[in-house]
């Protein structure tokens, strides 16, 4: 979830007619680039003289999501060019219910060169009728050329203090260091810090602690079963493997005199790591990113898993 600074501010300008016909809406995944966007159009398409209003046509339609004239494409996946073909030809029909069209391009940094080339001209000379935009995590995905003919909108994460209110009320019972650490992890990003607080990140946070003692007490039977027994498909043993460098980040951090914020939860692992080396640290997270690396490179799971075993074992006996 953004903070709301950028949408005041874009509130504003729609109530003084001073809005583009082009945005570029970068920041992180999770922070909400579709919700804000939907939130523009509907300031654009609102008919009340303070917009948006909320309770106008117009702003009932959007809210529902049944607004004719509000077009979203890359929602589910990536767009593609039948896609935005699609979506050039509806830029030259008339609106249906107010006098403007809004184009929402959803993961535009994921679309092929080609897809962007054919969206091009119409970001850059669009009818007087449409307002574009397009979302990303990082303008660097998108050509120079598209770059340069839109206005550029960062969001940036909740304050604190809004983060902590949000996951408060998700999580009436949630303890104050969780709360310190998911406010700390999330940067502000209210969809990192409710994946962190998930039952399935704290499943993989456990198992990240096994895998971490296992291989400091130097058990490497152990090491292996908890890596090539339970036949992990790819995205779990990537979320064990981010909990397993966040924690030897936080070891990082106790070895050169940084106080951490995501101390282990187990009691067992608390005292064994008082006995690594620095180096043993940097070799284990240098393992655990190589493994990352090769699942993000589509590498086998099991092969890449097994390499992760050794190379963990190893590292902690330096």
């Amino acid at each position: 979830m953004y903070n709301s600074d950028e949408l005041r501010l874009f509130s504003q300008k729609a109530n003084l007619g001073l809005c583009s016909h082009a945005y570029i809406v970068d920041g992180d995944s999770g922070i909400g680039k579709l919700d804000f966007a939907l939130e523009c159009a509907r300031a654009l398409l609102c008919t009340e003289q303070k917009k948006p209003c909320g309770y106008c046509n117009a702003c009932r339609k959007a809210l529902s999501g049944e607004h004719p004239d509000i077009f979203v494409i890359g929602r589910e996946k990536a767009a593609g060019i039948a896609d935005v073909r699609e979506l050039i030809r509806r830029s030259f029909l008339k609106p249906n219910d107010s006098d403007r069209q809004i184009f929402i391009v959803n993961n535009a940094g994921k679309l092929r060169e080609d897809s962007q080339n054919a969206l091009l001209k119409l970001f850059e000379e669009p009818p007087e009728s449409v307002t574009i935009f397009l979302l990303t995590e990082s303008r660097a995905s998108l050509l120079p050329t598209v770059l340069s003919r839109g206005q550029r909108i960062h969001l940036d994460g909740l304050r604190d203090h809004e983060l902590a209110e949000k996951l408060r009320e998700r999580f009436p019972g949630i303890r104050d260091n969780e709360l310190s650490q998911a406010l700390d992890i999330s940067g502000g990003n209210l969809g990192s810090a409710l994946r962190y607080l998930s039952k399935e990140n704290s499943a993989a946070r456990a198992k990240a602690e096994k895998l971490l003692f296992y291989a400091l007490s130097k058990q490497s039977y152990e090491v292996s079963a908890a890596l090539l027994l339970p036949k992990y498909k790819r995205e779990q043993l990537t979320a064990i493997l981010v909990e397993l460098i966040l924690l030897l980040n936080e070891m990082q951090k106790k070895r050169y005199g940084v106080s951490g914020t995501i101390p282990p939860e187990s009691e067992e692992l608390k005292e064994i790591v008082g006995g690594a080396s620095k180096r043993a640290i940097a070799k284990m997270s240098e393992a655990a990113f190589n493994c990352m690396s090769a699942l993000d490179g589509n590498a086998n799971v099991t092969a890449a898993a097994s390499k992760l075993a050794i190379e963990l074992c190893s590292a902690a006996t330096r």
